[in-house]
């Protein structure tokens, strides 16, 4: 199946971007303002923007994305931030996502580095047919991320090559993503959870990042997968419930 086909299947019109790293000297990086979540709203509806070290607005995205492996530099401190916040400009009273100073640094740490592989800026772009890139977001409803998480693991045996992160929204849609092409089994990445940045998502969508290599098998897996199962009609069904579908007709071996 081709990707055109993946979007009809799954209905997936303009929710599909991909990143790719890239060199700045040889890109044009364009000065954003906010959150990364709300700049890709203008990808979504066709934009293709770089960014790199100092031409994001949220300076956590710099360090977050992967762009920077230092902890970002908030007054305050991050780890205040993060958790219980102080008296000092941008903490109070602290985000609470972590219960004390020490818990939020120890995450940052823990976090996967030198994921840039040489590269110093960031391309996001609607995605498309044959589009080499190194990460494939698609925002999602709940059916169809299952439909994505149950593709993702078609031809793989174990049960956690799919995980949730409790990351900021940067590090779970790019920075993870990005360390798994290091992987010889990469792993998608739940992303959109976020609390900071769910004002800036539809409340009905969340996202799943996938190595342009994996997004790439998976299409190729689409002619044979659940997609040819009658399990499949009553979701398929439900997603495109405002098209007059063709009546879907299965053999025993899954045809249609």
């Amino acid at each position: 199946m081709s990707y055109s086909e993946l979007q009809k299947e799954l209905k997936l019109q303009n929710k599909v971007i991909g990143i790719t790293r890239v060199k700045r000297s040889e890109e044009t990086p364009e000065h954003t303002f906010g959150c990364i979540y709300k700049v890709l709203h203008r990808v979504l509806a066709g934009e293709t923007i770089v960014s790199a070290i100092g031409f994001c607005g949220c300076k956590g995205f710099e360090n977050n994305s992967g762009l920077k492996d230092e902890m970002p530099r908030i007054p305050g401190g991050f780890g205040l931030f993060l958790s219980k916040g102080s008296n000092q400009q941008w903490t109070p009273p602290g985000e609470r996502f972590k219960c004390d100073p020490e818990m939020a640094c120890a995450m940052f740490d823990c976090l996967p580095k030198d994921v840039m592989g040489g590269y110093d800026a960031l391309k996001f772009e609607p995605y498309r047919e044959g589009l080499e890139c190194d990460v494939v977001v698609t925002f999602c409803n709940a059916d169809q991320l299952s439909a994505m998480i149950v593709l993702h693991g078609y031809d793989k045996a174990e049960y956690d090559r799919v995980i949730a992160t409790t990351v900021s929204g940067c590090a779970s849609m790019i920075r993870i993503p990005l360390n798994e092409l290091k992987s010889d089994r990469p792993r998608a990445v739940i992303t959109g959870t976020d609390l900071a940045q769910r004002k800036f998502m539809d409340e009905d969508l969340l996202a799943i990042s996938i190595t342009g290599p994996e997004f790439k098998k998976m299409l190729s897996y689409t002619d044979e997968c659940f997609f040819h199962s009658p399990v499949w009609k009553p979701v398929r069904n439900r997603i495109r419930k405002d098209e007059n579908l063709e009546e879907v007709c299965f053999t025993p071996i899954g045809t249609r």
